[in-house]
């Protein structure tokens, strides 16, 4: 079976915007805002050469809010494709729940499996790509990537630690494996079990 490292996108991969309107992070809805983070080329051409799957698991509502259409997520895969290539990394897969409770087209409306905190994106790429989910890793930047690594067997990094947006307790029910200021020292962690080298958990 294969192994595969699970990666969050907006917060892990690429930048994250401010929208006002709701009051949170978003993620970028123009090809020119899209922005791969620091050291995240480098992060994905580790993983390849360590022998893991990378694939993406990311809760993507913008088209069932009426933010973007399917034309623009396809946009967003190819440009974040083309990039990781020109570092020599690339992405074994992509897998995006498009699902949300208050969609405006009704089809996307429903109470789905994919939608993380549950696992149905991690457990749909285990049976499609023949995956090893105790042996894999979720790397993400909110408590929801972790309790659906979690549910799915996988070790889990919460990428730069954004524990101060939980709510009371709930850092204590879904405790990551370990922390990381970004996506490639999280990978480097991951080496380093690998190898197993020490390493301390934070």
């Amino acid at each position: 079976m294969n192994r595969a490292v699970f990666l969050d996108r907006d917060g892990v991969i690429n930048a994250a915007l401010y929208d006002p309107l709701e009051s949170k992070l978003d993620t970028p809805y123009r090809l020119e805002d899209f922005r791969l983070l620091p050291g995240v080329g480098q992060a994905v051409r580790a993983i390849n050469e360590m022998g893991f799957l990378a694939v993406v698991v990311s809760n993507q509502p913008g088209v069932a809010k009426g933010k973007c259409d399917h034309a623009f997520l396809e946009a967003v895969n190819a440009e974040l494709t083309a990039r990781l290539a020109r570092q020599r990394a690339h992405l074994d897969a992509i897998y995006y729940c498009l699902h949300h409770p208050d969609a405006v087209d009704e089809s996307l409306r429903i109470d789905c499996e994919c939608r993380k905190p549950k696992p149905g994106l991690l457990l749909r790429a285990a049976r499609e790509l023949d995956i090893d989910l105790a042996g894999s890793f979720m790397l993400g930047d909110s408590l929801k990537d972790i309790e659906a690594g979690l549910a799915a067997g996988c070790q889990t990094s919460l990428v730069d630690g954004h524990r101060a947006h939980s709510r009371p307790g709930e850092a204590a029910r879904m405790q990551p494996h370990w922390t990381a200021p970004n996506l490639l020292a999280a990978v480097e962690t991951i080496r380093c079990i690998e190898e197993g080298c020490p390493w301390r958990s934070s």
